[in-house]
């Protein structure tokens, strides 16, 4: 496995990769609402104006394959963090995680804590990473979430 920081080149591949897991693991529990509002979220220039607006990114390759990604804002926040299905369970989400956690702390030393916005099928998956829910379930533009905290 190969994990570096995101660039540019790999905005396509990566909105591809989380559209890809998005249709096959999350789009069927969506509302139509829910789904157009993720899939706008995840367009190639939405990705790169966060990016550009002091958001980073992680990629991690498996035998040269875009394998899984993550994505922070604020340093204390994560946008995307997505593993392709083949992929899951096999560490690849705990070690960028753990990587995206350390920039953070670098980027940010008053940065505590860091946030997601967990959906409802991946709350276990967060608690395995460390993470806490934070407040009950919510709902915002059709999307279904459960907000959780890792102290850091």
């Amino acid at each position: 496995m190969e994990i570096r920081m995101m660039q540019a080149a790999d905005i396509p591949a990566v909105c591809s990769l989380v559209r890809q897991v998005f249709d096959q693991a999350l789009a069927p529990d969506y509302t139509q609402e829910g789904i157009q509002t993720f899939y706008a979220f995840i367009e190639e220039e939405a990705m790169r104006s966060r990016l550009s607006d002091g958001g980073f990114g992680l990629v991690a390759f498996v035998d040269g394959d875009l394998a899984s990604q993550i994505e922070l804002r604020n340093n204390s926040h994560i946008c995307l963090l997505f593993t392709k299905v083949e992929h899951q369970g096999k560490g690849l989400a705990m070690a960028l995680v753990e990587q995206a956690l350390q920039i953070c702390k670098e980027r940010d030393k008053k940065v505590a804590a860091v946030s997601v916005n967990a959906a409802l099928s991946a709350v276990t998956a967060y608690t395995h990473l460390g993470f806490k829910q934070s407040s009950a379930e919510q709902e915002r533009n059709g999307i279904r979430y459960v907000p959780m905290i890792r102290l850091l």
